[in-house]
């Protein structure tokens, strides 16, 4: 392609034809990719002169090399705001009610924020399941620090952008984050989200409701933890949905004994996890755990293995939920 190629001095009288040219091919180089072909490849490349013009121009935009040129990123959200808090940064979103504000004003569950500080130590693992934004990933990494290990599951494709950017701003290597929801198989699952919050649930039934549907993949934990990484804690906050995730641990919990936090909103559960709140606690009892709620104040109310005493704080209360923490007796 000769210097100064191009389609002449009135190209509004060129007829238009929707095969590729020569001089097509050279300009999806020049103005796509943002370079001249190079003697390799132009072989090839041009050897498809005569094809469909729209399919040539889609394999340059939908190409790696012109991914990374950044051409089409959009532009950041007004709204996102690097925060720093106590040991780290977080991005938040000003428009997220349901968390994001409470974490950038410093005060976003601090009884359960107080159960890390004191359970973590430098060199521990951990697996966030339902990491959200990334708090309590953030907040874990900087405690474990990068001798430890943090693995951060979260299906929400929103929350997983501003976490990513997170680990990114604060250089925690030690995270790991997996844009996936945490459940007894692998398969496929329906989210349902109110911005940073969600449910996810089966997929309907109907075929045509599918395509409506914002369909996310779910794996089993256990599949996802490297093999040489011990964890010490598991944190589970997936909306009714925690006692599927904790099944996809199962590996992880008999042979590591981590201690589990867990959100306990046993209304949510027997529509989601498909059983009452009573038959999960019996079920964490019975994998050798004894029971404990997280009062207002950062201290444990201990019911050890009377999952009953955990129902009845969760009536007086009368809140939407409890947080739990399971030891290994």
């Amino acid at each position: 392609m000769p210097d100064g190629a191009g389609p002449g001095h009135e190209p509004w009288l060129l007829p238009y034809h929707s095969t590729a040219s020569p001089e097509d091919i050279f300009y999806c180089f020049r103005l796509l990719l943002g370079r001249h072909p190079n003697r390799e490849e132009w072989q090839g490349h041009s050897a498809r002169a005569g094809d469909d013009l729209t399919r040539i121009v889609a394999s340059y935009v939908n190409s790696l090399e012109f991914s990374r040129r950044g051409l089409l990123e959009p532009s950041p959200d007004p709204g996102v705001r690097l925060t720093r808090l106590d040991g780290f940064a977080i991005y938040t979103s000003v428009d997220d009610l349901a968390v994001g504000q409470s974490v950038a004003a410093g005060q976003y569950e601090p009884e359960v924020t107080a159960v890390f500080r004191r359970l973590l130590r430098p060199g521990m693992g951990v697996l966030d399941l339902g990491a959200n934004i990334g708090y309590f990933t953030l907040l874990s990494a900087s405690l474990v620090g990068a001798t430890g290990y943090v693995l951060a599951v979260e299906p929400n494709r929103r929350n997983v952008r501003l976490l990513e950017a997170s680990r990114r701003a604060n250089g925690f290597a030690q995270v790991t984050v997996s844009q996936t929801a945490a459940g007894r198989d692998t398969g496929l699952l329906e989210l349902n989200a109110s911005y940073s919050n969600g449910t996810t649930s089966a997929l309907p039934d109907r075929h045509d409701a599918v395509l409506g549907s914002e369909i996310v993949p779910c794996v089993r934990a256990d599949a996802l933890l490297p093999p040489e990484r011990r964890i010490d804690l598991i944190k589970a906050d997936v909306e009714g949905a925690e006692y599927n995730a904790l099944l996809g641990c199962r590996q992880t919990i008999a042979e590591h004994h981590p201690v589990i936090v867990s959100e306990f909103s046993p209304g949510l559960m027997p529509g989601i996890s498909g059983i009452s709140g009573e038959e999960y606690l019996r079920w964490i009892i019975g994998q050798g755990y004894r029971l404990a709620t997280i009062r207002p104040d950062g201290s444990l109310q201990h019911a050890e293995r009377n999952w009953r005493a955990v129902i009845d704080e969760y009536e007086t209360r009368g809140v939407d939920h409890v947080d739990i923490v399971a030891t290994p007796t």
